[in-house]
Order: structure tokens, then sequence, then C-alpha cells
């Protein structure tokens, strides 16, 4: 199951297509306060936010997850338009990053990266 954080239904929809159409189950949440729930409550195989969520901010909830012992190695992808992307996702200390807009080869080649390496981990 991977996390995508999302408050435009547009982009949060054609992630979670993306995502489902490459064998991945997709959970969307649209606000920080709900992801950080979700995220305790689901441990995801990964998450997918967005910068700028309605609640909690995407930056202070990768803050948050990464700081709390049960969230902290779930792999966090920030998805932003923000100029600033590379910085503010180092900053709060996610795993990586990808610009907006993107190709679906980048999204799958991250899920490739972080959730495919979750799994096998734990199995």
């Amino acid at each position: 199951m991977i996390l995508v954080v999302e408050d435009d239904p547009h982009i949060a929809r054609l992630i979670a297509l993306v995502l489902e159409r490459n064998g991945e189950k997709a959970e969307i949440v649209a606000d920080g306060n709900n992801a950080l729930l979700r995220a305790r409550e689901l441990q995801p195989s990964m998450i997918f936010a967005d910068l700028t969520i309605k609640g909690m901010g995407g930056d202070l909830l990768c803050s948050k997850l990464k700081s709390a012992p049960e969230t902290r190695d779930i792999p966090y992808v920030v998805v932003s338009g923000d100029s600033e992307i590379v910085e503010k996702a180092r900053l709060c200390g996610a795993d990586d990053h990808l610009g907006k807009p993107f190709e679906f080869e980048d999204l799958v080649h991250l899920v490739n990266k972080y959730a495919r390496a979750q799994s096998r981990k734990a199995d």
C-alpha cells in the first residue's frame, strides 16, 4: 500500500492510477493531519506527498514522520512544483523528491526504488 497525500483530486487520481496499473495499491489522503494518522495506521510501503496540502504542510508531515520511531523507515517522496523542492525535501528528511509536472516513468522508478525494496525487506 502506497499513501498518496495530495489535495488536488486530479493529480491524486492520476498518481493512484499509475500506481495501480503498476501493481500497487494506493490510498489517497487530502490533508496532512489525516496523512499522519493513516501513515501510523497503515505503515505504507512508501509515501508520495505534496508540499502544499491542507492542515499540515508536506514538509512538516515529513519531519514528524521521520522523527517518529514507528514511521521513520517509511520512504517519503516529496512531490511538488516548488522551485526549492530539492532543498525542502532535504531539510525535512525526505528520501527523495519528484517535481511537478512529472513523467509516469519517473513515478514508477521511485516505486521500484523504494516501495518494492521495502516489501523485499519485509519478506
